[in-house]
């Protein structure tokens, strides 16, 4: 942190003007960040002691346009527990952090006075816990956060994954006692407004309202009532238990591109959501008489309950009801081409993968761990880009952003099937029956030893990394921090921090605190 006010003010014009001319878009990672960073150290001549504050610039260059479009009573102002005078401070500690007493012996008492005038949500504490319980809560949209250095590096990555807009403040110094931070920064960045306001994607209200598309009856509305025993068995497997990622996605990219997250979604789109969902429930039928699964969602699966050909075939109709639902959905001739063409690649790419499977089955041959990504890449990536190209196609994406989203759908889905074979292995359930499809542990090592269980941790990385570069070439904020947000869900990349001297013993009552207020 550049100790001179009037280095800290060139170098923060020097990264807006940098963000500005490449035109960079949140939310960007760390490895970007700190990449950026580099190439503004030699712009302006400065040491790489610099480096970390320079990241924290481009990072607040990037997002401050998205910050100051969100309502003051949407944001909240974050402080460090360390801003407080040592000895003289006459607030107290409750379960969440500092209840400031305004006895105004530091800086606390002036910036919580003048956040909570503008209508900010306000907290003396440390880490995400609390941040991030309200960024899901869907109260909180914006983050206005000091901190030192050390602490911002620890807790961005958290922030990251969650997309959270936020502006950062670095405490003018280390230390974990009677810090100061640059007062009329912090206040410039609680002022921070735009004529436009704007709300961040309420994903969970849109998670309800796609959840409400596959009840029972609104089903029957949309695809007909039915009219005999196999069309009842399909229906109710539709309407059954499901986390409904695939069409939430769809409807998801859609808002995000039309910027329309507060209107009704229009019925082409959810006729295209529902296809989304009957591709997918059909292929869990199918792939659950192949792998020989007698459980699906903690009940028994639909040849255990119907018997082998009765499945086959309600299978069969979901795939045909779902090209039935993007024929008459409400869309262009052209956007009802186009995902079809996607939903007939995606199928044929699901059934290649799923092949290969099959026939690997029959003689069990050692596999490469280039050919096990191979299949991971035709069996479970093709869900994700088909879900998110038609949301794209419904929203007039064009054929650069379909490449996008291809290619991130393709990291994601690796990423997903090796993330789930690390969980197997983990677990005794899973262990029993790891050998029963092509594994990248198998792959990795005979033995499936320590050395193969960090390798794969490793590859599972990598594959998270480039999912989320493949989002680097994304002008649209909204559809990026979507995407972000969505790798972050998947891989439950959000964790509980503390400050480097937080006591552990309160930190675990937060911990309960928070998660009971959050269920």
């Amino acid at each position: 942190m550049p100790s001179r006010k009037a280095l800290r003010n060139v170098l923060r014009r020097a990264a807006d003007d940098f963000a500005a001319e490449r035109g960079l878009t949140a939310p960007l990672s760390l490895n970007q960040l700190r990449k950026y960073a580099d190439e503004l150290l030699i712009r302006t001549n400065q040491g790489p002691e610099h480096r970390d504050f320079l990241a924290i610039l481009i990072h607040n260059a990037t997002w401050r346009s998205t910050v100051a479009a969100i309502p003051y009573d949407k944001r909240l102002l974050l402080l460090p527990q360390c801003l407080k005078h040592s000895t003289a401070c006459q607030g107290r500690l409750d379960d969440i952090g500092l209840v400031c007493s305004r006895c105004e012996r530091c800086d606390i008492a002036e910036l919580q006075n003048e956040a909570e005038k503008l209508g900010y949500a306000m907290l003396v504490a440390e880490g995400s816990p609390v941040v991030m319980s309200l960024i899901e809560s869907g109260q909180i949209q914006a983050v206005v956060g000091v901190s030192c250095l050390s602490m911002l590096e620890k807790v961005f990555p958290y922030m990251e994954a969650g997309a959270v807009p936020g502006l950062a403040i670095p405490l003018l110094g280390e230390g974990c006692c009677d810090t100061k931070v640059d007062v009329a920064w912090t206040h410039e960045a609680i002022l921070c407004s735009s004529e436009s306001e704007s709300a961040r994607q309420d994903l969970q209200s849109l998670r309800d309202t796609v959840d409400s598309w596959f009840a029972p009856q609104a089903l029957s509305d949309r695809l007909g009532a039915p009219t005999d025993r196999t069309e009842q068995i399909s229906l109710d497997w539709l309407a059954g238990s499901g986390k409904r990622w695939r069409p939430f996605l769809a409807a998801g990219v859609y808002q995000a591109i039309t910027a329309d997250a507060t209107d009704a979604l229009p019925e082409g789109l959810i006729h295209a959501c529902a296809a989304v969902e009957c591709f997918h429930k059909a292929s869990l039928i199918h792939d659950d008489i192949e792998d020989h699964d007698s459980t699906r969602y903690g009940r028994p699966t639909m040849h255990e309950t119907h018997g082998v050909e009765i499945a086959i075939n309600a299978g069969d109709l979901l795939i045909g009801e779902g090209y039935r639902l993007l024929a008459e959905a409400d869309v262009s001739d052209s956007q009802r081409v186009r995902m079809m063409q996607i939903a007939s690649a995606g199928h044929r790419t699901l059934c290649l993968g799923q092949g290969a499977e099959l026939v690997w089955a029959r003689d069990r041959k050692a596999l490469s761990p280039e050919q096990v990504i191979e299949i991971f890449a035709q069996k479970t990536a093709p869900a994700f880009d088909v879900a998110l190209q038609i949301g794209a196609i419904c929203a007039g994406g064009d054929d650069e952003l379909s490449q996008v989203l291809h290619d991130f759908s393709r990291a994601l889905g690796i990423a997903y099937q090796i993330h789930d074979d690390i969980d197997d292995h983990l677990t005794a359930d899973g262990a029993e029956g790891r050998h029963m499809c092509p594994n990248i542990l198998d792959a990795l090592s005979n033995d499936t030893g320590t050395a193969a269980l960090q390798a794969a941790s490793d590859l599972l990385e990598q594959y998270k990394t480039t999912a989320i570069e493949h989002l680097d070439s994304l002008t649209n904020s909204d559809l990026k921090a979507l995407l972000r947000r969505m790798v972050g869900k998947i891989f439950c990349d959000f964790e509980i921090m503390s400050c480097c001297d937080d006591d552990p013993s309160r930190n675990a009552e937060s911990r309960k605190t928070l998660g009971e207020s959050a269920g």
